[in-house]
């Protein structure tokens, strides 16, 4: 009988502190909801409770709490940190420096997610993938393929290197082999535009291109950079050097435009979807278009681990002589995220 009381005991202990530090929520049937909120997006509020993620109506939510400083994003594009809590008809975020900014209502957010508790100067970030790959255009193989990407920010500051690594087989056969480098440096200086340098290798047996390097500048716009959501565009001018196996060196420019895009889905958790491409238009001749981009899912295990399926479509107006215009790959890989 003792050992049962205990146990009541100690489980009425934890609820009680669990409640002290939980957020609150009270619906608009009068319904109340505590737990830890783990984000806002597309109108849906997701919320850890001792018995399962809710994921419940934006719009039904009445009033809220929150014990620990959040990161708000408005629909204007604003960014607020603070703990938001409602007074009445209005709703306000008292920040760390004990300004308080106030909104009409709770639709005037977007998104929202717990802040970092220890914010850094600098933040370095990566990934690396190992892919198995299906081909059809210029070969129709197998593939082995390894990517890697970097990325390493300081206040306004950010710098990202990639480098991708492809060997294709054929009949048990090395066709050829692939190399690509990118580096890319962007300042910030305000919270959406940004100015970005990029410069990029490139070496691929398949297509009987010897090298491609490419130098360029331009602007970027980020609509939203957040765990649930990124979105970013560039575009500006570039200067393509390029020499294919039996023909000349050619040098011309370039405009180059780019897109970045990565969504975590509502309804499944720990699923994203991403796509991004690069397109490079020609200022004279429209010989040496190029397109390429990268489509797929990403799915987080335990341990940074993450599996991705991905398919690749690229497009070149003007390949090498007897190579196709269009390369498209299906691929499936294995990867770690730090």
């Amino acid at each position: 009988m003792s050992r049962l009381i205990k146990q009541i005991v100690y489980t009425c202990l934890i609820f009680i502190s669990d409640s002290t530090v939980a957020d609150t929520l009270t619906l608009s049937n009068g319904d109340k909801v505590s737990g830890k909120i783990k984000y806002l997006d597309q109108e849906i509020l997701v919320i850890k409770t001792p018995y399962a993620n809710i994921q419940l109506d934006w719009t039904k939510v009445k009033a809220i709490k929150t014990k620990k400083p959040m990161t708000i994003v408005t629909r204007s594009g604003d960014v607020v940190h603070g703990k938001l809590a409602s007074d009445g008809a209005l709703y306000h975020v008292k920040q760390a420096d004990g300004e308080v900014v106030e909104f009409a209502a709770l639709n005037g957010i977007s998104q929202l997610y717990p802040k970092e508790e220890k914010e850094k100067p600098w933040r370095f970030s990566g990934k690396t993938y190992a892919f198995i790959e299906l081909k059809d255009g210029n070969t129709e193989s197998e593939e082995l393929n390894f990517d890697a990407d970097l990325s390493f920010v300081h206040g306004v500051h950010r710098h990202n290197l990639g480098l991708e690594t492809d060997r294709t087989t054929k009949k048990e056969h090395v066709v050829e082999d692939k190399l690509q480098a990118d580096y890319s440096y962007d300042y910030f200086y305000n919270q959406h535009w940004y100015f970005t340098t990029n410069l990029g290798y490139e070496e691929d047996g398949i297509k009987e291109l010897n090298e491609r390097l490419s130098a360029g500048i331009g602007l970027g716009y980020e609509f939203f950079n957040t765990p649930l959501h990124r979105l970013s565009v560039e575009g500006g001018i570039n200067h393509i050097r390029e020499k294919y196996r039996d023909e000349g060196v050619k040098e011309f420019e370039v405009f180059r435009w780019a897109l970045d895009y990565n969504k975590e889905m509502i309804f499944f958790d720990k699923l994203s979807f991403f796509h991004n491409h690069e397109m490079f238009i020609p200022k004279e001749s429209s010989k040496n278009f190029r397109f390429e981009s990268e489509t797929g899912f990403e799915y987080r295990l335990p341990y940074n681990i993450s599996t991705v399926l991905q398919y690749e479509y690229d497009y070149d107006n003007y390949p090498a002589e007897g190579k196709h215009k269009k390369d498209s790959t299906f691929s499936f890989g294995v990867g770690y995220k730090w």
